[in-house]
């Protein structure tokens, strides 16, 4: 009997091999885009930084690989906020956030731009801050996380949302991104901040191939080194910290139409797009077992006009029906701050202390029943 031939072990180290070389490469390119960093992106680069490193002109914000950008951890003299913040290890303004979540304890998450995050304003007067004290005398168990970033869109906010935040547990989601999504780029954030691959999210090379695909793909279209986390300060009449009112007489700031710049750009986040940001949220926490509510933000055209009197009115319509839609609680700020003083206003869009006050109020009221709810 002829002897039986065995079967050549050749292909199955010739896959190895191979195997192992794709290794080496890559753990090649990973190590050269971790030295190499910056200086390999591409000229045209909306964040000309490696995550975890500091964003250009901002040094209070890192790069970040899901959201395009956060607050950088630690203790920080950052946003002209008097004494200074400390912004914890998720990259939200506040204490560490205990998980999993403590048996009872029933969480309020907010997630929006620099008004939510509270720039210019010290930390017990923030209105996130405010809102848990108020529920806590009804539900000593209500715990308030201030999810929010200068600068964030709603597209930033579900990113934030469904890679990290939703894993903190939150029983009531407050979603209030209004700003930053009307601003102007040459990109959508959901071309700038495409979703990554959660298993290569932390890889160098991956990000710095994606950058020069998109720069290949969009050419001069992708946006220049330059990121608006915070409309620029202007001089104003009125109340900062430290100082005192303005002489009597003294106009408050006034905020005409505010279009979107001429030439080649698109809204951070188109309309429809934020409306489907929106539904988005809302069915992750019902899938969740939680619930969610909204928070359209104030301006400092409220007081008088009633109205921001440009295209973000429609923004605000939009939430205000999502609302409606879903039978969520609504923190309708505007209609409140027709009665205030226009000084309750650093600029445009956010409030001083005095506007955190107020709508600290216009937010508990609306949880108020949650809370309520909840203490059963």
């Amino acid at each position: 009997m002829p002897p039986v031939p065995r079967p050549s072990s050749r292909p199955a180290r010739r896959i190895l091999f191979a195997f192992v070389v794709l290794l080496a490469v890559f753990g090649v390119a990973e190590a050269g885009a971790r030295l190499g960093g910056a200086y390999l992106f591409p000229q045209h680069r909306a964040l000309d930084a490696m995550p975890g490193e500091p964003v250009p002109g901002e040094p209070n914000m890192v790069v970040d690989a899901v959201t395009g950008w956060r607050p950088r951890t630690g203790k920080q003299a950052s946003f002209g906020i008097p004494g200074g913040t400390t912004v914890n290890s998720r990259g939200m303004r506040g204490p560490e956030v205990a998980v999993p979540k403590p048996a009872g304890e029933r969480r309020v998450l907010f997630v929006g731009d620099s008004t939510v995050f509270g720039v210019l304003v010290a930390d017990g007067e923030i209105f996130p801050r405010r809102v848990e004290t108020a529920l806590q005398a009804i539900d000593p168990k209500v715990k308030v996380l201030d999810g929010a970033a200068p600068g964030w869109s709603s597209f930033q906010a579900r990113r934030a949302l469904e890679e990290r935040l939703l894993a903190l547990e939150p029983d009531l989601l407050v979603v209030a991104t209004l700003w930053s999504d009307t601003q102007g780029g040459e990109l959508a954030d959901s071309v700038r901040f495409r979703p990554l691959l959660p298993f290569l999210s932390g890889s160098a090379a991956y990000l710095l191939t994606r950058e020069w695909l998109n720069q290949v793909r969009f050419g001069s279209q992708t946006e220049s080194v330059t990121v608006d986390l915070m409309p620029p300060q202007r001089e104003r009449a009125g109340k900062r910290p430290g100082q005192g009112p303005p002489p009597p007489g003294t106009p408050g700031p006034q905020a005409g139409p505010k279009l979107p710049p001429p030439g080649p750009v698109v809204l951070r986040v188109p309309l429809a797009d934020y409306r489907a940001n929106l539904s988005w949220m809302a069915e992750a926490m019902r899938k969740r077992g939680g619930e969610v509510a909204f928070l359209v933000l104030p301006c400092v055209n409220d007081p008088g006009a009633g109205k921001v009197g440009d295209f973000r009115d429609e923004y605000r319509a939009a939430m205000r029906e999502m609302a409606a839609s879903l039978g969520a609680p609504l923190a309708d700020a505007p209609p409140v701050f027709a009665s205030a003083s226009p000084n309750e206003f650093f600029d445009d869009v956010h409030p001083t202390r005095e506007g955190h006050a107020r709508l600290a109020e216009v937010v508990t009221a609306a949880l108020t029943p949650w809370a309520r709810g909840a203490a059963r």
